[in-house]
């Protein structure tokens, strides 16, 4: 029952922070705040362990649509992917190691998913379905900046994430699910 009502309130609080931070901002500059939604995510699969990542992206794609309904359902697919996502490469590349995060390989989790994230959502915005999407501009700078800093956000969140675990939040939660 505890690893159930910690990934509801840990899916809560994350979420509404990640509505804070991006939800009121319009695109593309939200789209440069995805260093605290990847540290969220990464923290919420090293708290909950697999299952925690997508929880809370999927709660934060159902927070976010309601706050920006014109983006719907494309905000919340693609919120709830960047947790399976987190979730699924975390597992496969082995993030923990008995109890304790390795750094190197929770970054490469959160850099591919940051990356598969950014360049499915400049597919689905610019490619695929553009004239759905005509709020948000679109230049080739920008673009290919907002995918940069992307996968540097990922990495920074990885690292971060990996570093407060390791030094502070492990003692707290590992074991205890």
């Amino acid at each position: 029952m505890a690893g159930s009502s910690r990934r509801i309130a840990l899916g809560a609080i994350f979420g509404a922070l990640i509505l804070v931070t991006n939800g009121f901002i319009p695109a593309p500059t939200s789209d440069f705040l995805i260093v605290l939604q990847s540290l969220l995510l990464a923290l919420s699969y090293l708290i909950v362990g697999r299952g925690g990542a997508s929880y809370v992206g999927f709660v934060s794609g159902a927070l976010i649509t309601v706050v920006k309904l014109g983006f719907f359902p494309v905000d919340l697919v693609f919120a709830t992917l960047f947790g399976v996502l987190v979730d699924v490469l975390g597992a496969a590349l082995g993030v923990m190691d008995d109890g304790k995060a390795r750094t190197s390989r929770l970054v490469v989790t959160m850099m591919i998913s940051t990356g598969v994230v950014g360049l499915g959502a400049f597919y689905v915005s610019v490619v695929a379905f553009p004239s759905q999407f005509t709020a948000v501009p679109h230049d080739p700078v920008t673009d290919i900046t907002i995918l940069v800093f992307g996968v540097i956000s990922g990495a920074a969140a990885g690292g971060i994430a990996a570093r407060l675990w390791n030094k502070n939040l492990m003692a707290r939660f590992y074991n205890r699910y």
